[in-house]
């Protein structure tokens, strides 16, 4: 006896369904694998953006409080400063800010290419702090037209200018990319 038609079709939706199962885990699988790859990633930017927005929300909830500046140790204060220029207030007299904030989302684009390009997790890292940062920092310039900048470290009676967690996430980012692009080994 021979394999009759109702036989031969219970035996193609098994097949069939036994195929989809197969192409569904390994659809599952590759997400999984992307998820997994990439999750440091993910942490890091966001971690980056979330402290950065609740810091700032802070600063400026009391802003009041922080002038004059409020001393935390002898090196440090926390104050409150609207840039709307780009480091240290560059260019803020231009009133350029929104534009600033398009600049920075155009280079976080820029940065996820060379994070998706990147094999290296030290790369990784250092470009998940850049973007976090750049976001973080894009995301006032576009809402408010400024960034609110509170972390004021001095020695004496020089003053860095004052700077946000943001641009402390650029900036650490940026030592360690340049780090590992000038001292890569080929």
């Amino acid at each position: 006896m021979g394999i009759n038609v109702r036989d031969a079709g219970k035996y193609l939706k098994i097949n069939l369904k036994m195929s989809y199962v197969r192409d569904v885990k390994k659809l599952l699988m590759k997400i999984f694998e992307t998820v997994n790859k990439e999750f440091l990633v993910f942490m890091i930017t966001s971690f980056s953006i979330i402290t950065d927005q609740i810091t700032k929300y802070f600063a400026s909830i009391h802003k009041a409080s922080l002038y004059p500046p409020l001393q935390i140790f002898s090196w440090f204060n926390l104050v409150y400063v609207e840039n709307k220029g780009i480091s240290f207030g560059i260019l803020s007299k231009f009133n350029i800010s929104f534009y600033l904030g398009l600049v920075s989302f155009f280079v976080s684009f820029y940065i996820i290419y060379l994070l998706k390009k990147s094999k290296k997790v030290m790369e990784k890292i250092a470009l998940s702090l850049i973007l976090g940062g750049a976001i973080g920092n894009g995301i006032d310039r576009v809402t408010r037209e400024y960034v609110i900048d509170f972390i004021d470290i001095y020695l004496n009676n020089f003053h860095w200018p004052a700077f946000n967690i943001a641009d402390s996430s650029i900036t650490v980012g940026g030592i360690l990319y340049f780090w590992l692009i000038i001292f890569k080994k080929n």
